[in-house]
């Protein structure tokens, strides 16, 4: 009997399309904002996005002024990678056959980027902490990086469905050699 997608994985198909696409477009809208400041218009740093400015960072220190942008923009990039690697396993998961190696392989990737972005996330803020003990506050900065830990979290439990879809790729094959 062959399980087909049910119209609740096409749905979760299609939101995962969408939510790339936003990501996309705030990693793009950042990085723009960011050459803006910097090459054309320092006033583009009052607001990045969503609230974000950083115009008195900039106006202080342009070197850390860009390594907090840079870093936003990083860890935006890395969520939409993410996003397109779910993208990327929708598609190529066989759900009469789940467990093979190009899936898992992609579950192991995402987990490297949750495991990065959590990283850096963990990075910039304590790098914004150590700014805020010299006046600036960043007060919607966890809104663009999220929560460190968090990623760091879902790096863990990616890495144990792994490690769980390495073990049934052997067990399929093994079972596949059997009569």
């Amino acid at each position: 009997m062959a399980i087909k997608a049910t119209p609740m994985l096409k749905f979760l198909y299609i939101i995962a399309w969408i939510v790339f696409i936003g990501l996309c477009i705030n990693t793009g809208s950042v990085l723009y904002s960011y050459i803006a400041s910097m090459f054309f218009n320092p006033k583009a740093a009052n607001n990045m996005l969503l609230g974000l400015d950083l115009s008195e960072l900039r106006n202080q220190d342009q070197v850390h002024y860009s390594i907090i942008s840079i870093g936003i923009i990083i860890v935006l990039a890395l969520k939409a990678w993410i996003f397109f690697v779910v993208i990327q396993i929708y598609r190529k998961i066989n759900y009469t056959s789940p467990f093979n190696e190009s899936v898992g392989k992609l579950f192991k990737r995402m987990g490297i980027l949750f495991f990065f972005s959590g990283l850096l996330s963990i990075e910039l803020s304590i790098h914004a902490k150590g700014y805020a003990t010299k006046g600036f506050a960043f007060p919607h900065l966890s809104d663009h990086i999220g929560d460190g830990t968090a990623f760091l979290f879902f790096a863990g439990i990616l890495y144990f469905i792994s490690m769980l879809f390495a073990k049934g790729i052997e067990l399929q094959k093994e079972n596949e050699l059997t009569v």
